[in-house]
């Protein structure tokens, strides 16, 4: 806790931000009857929070040409709201996995916004499991990617190194929307301060933040504030570890709608 303490005097002396705060959502679980019931209530309580959803149908988009009848129902009522984004997942094995592949599952999605019945258009990509940077031929395969995903009509482009990016910092968010540096532990993010978990302040507007293992007790608000007077473009917390649980997301909701933003000293 005194750790996070330092975090709260450390963003007294950030400018305070512009934009508003995010909510980046893994919404990894199938979408039965109900599943999806807090998102949908969320997003429509809070038309001026950007919502970005992520949805993986099976590790991808799946093998069939349009995903089925329960999703496209469900991201097509995602896609009534105009402050939500559906985001596309892919894995990339740090820039290991074949081009092709990652290739392959964008023009999949890209192709769903031709499915004549209901809007499931997806807005962009999540990039999972990116490099940090480190290897600085990784950068070409990403810039890459997230060129085709925005020719292809996926404007969102959020790379998810879930760490710190150490090389060739510009390159990396110059070719992303949101950058995910820190998918961790609600324990160890406020045992960090914000230089060791992003890699260059004026970028916090292009940064994500993941917490997971939350504790149901947790100061969700005091978190939420200190990404907000940071200027972090979205955040989450959940209390699992597999994102299969929303019960968070009306917590993290009203904590960006109604928590205070902490200015510069002075303002």
């Amino acid at each position: 806790m005194l750790r996070f303490l330092s975090i709260l005097a450390t963003v007294l002396f950030l400018p305070s931000p512009s934009l508003s705060t995010g909510l980046l959502i893994p919404l990894y679980s199938y979408p039965g009857t109900d599943a999806w019931d807090p998102i949908y209530t969320s997003i429509a309580t809070y038309p001026t929070i950007p919502f970005y959803l992520i949805i993986n149908p099976s590790s991808g988009p799946g093998q069939t040409t349009y995903p089925e009848a329960a999703f496209i129902t469900s991201i097509a009522k995602i896609n009534s709201y105009p402050n939500a984004r559906v985001l596309g997942y892919t894995h990339t094995s740090r820039g290991t996995r074949p081009s092709t592949e990652v290739e392959d599952d964008i023009a999949a999605y890209a192709n769903w916004s031709s499915y004549k019945e209901h809007n499931i258009a997806l807005s962009g990509i999540f990039f999972d499991q990116v490099s940090d940077g480190e290897d600085g031929t990784k950068l070409a395969y990403f810039q890459s990617m997230a060129e085709m995903a925005k020719k292809n009509g996926l404007e969102t482009v959020v790379f998810n190194p879930g760490v710190r990016v150490v090389g060739d910092v510009e390159g990396w968010f110059k070719a992303a929307d949101l950058v995910v540096e820190c998918e961790d532990t609600y324990d160890n993010w406020l045992a960090l301060g914000p230089e060791e978990h992003f890699a260059k302040e004026g970028d916090y507007g292009k940064d994500a933040v993941i917490l997971n293992r939350t504790p149901v007790e947790a100061d969700i608000g005091g978190v939420v504030g200190v990404a907000k007077g940071l200027g972090i473009g979205a955040i989450y917390l959940t209390h699992d570890e597999d994102y299969m649980s929303y019960a968070s997301v009306p917590k993290v909701a009203v904590a960006i709608a109604q928590g205070r933003r902490i200015p510069r000293a002075g303002v």
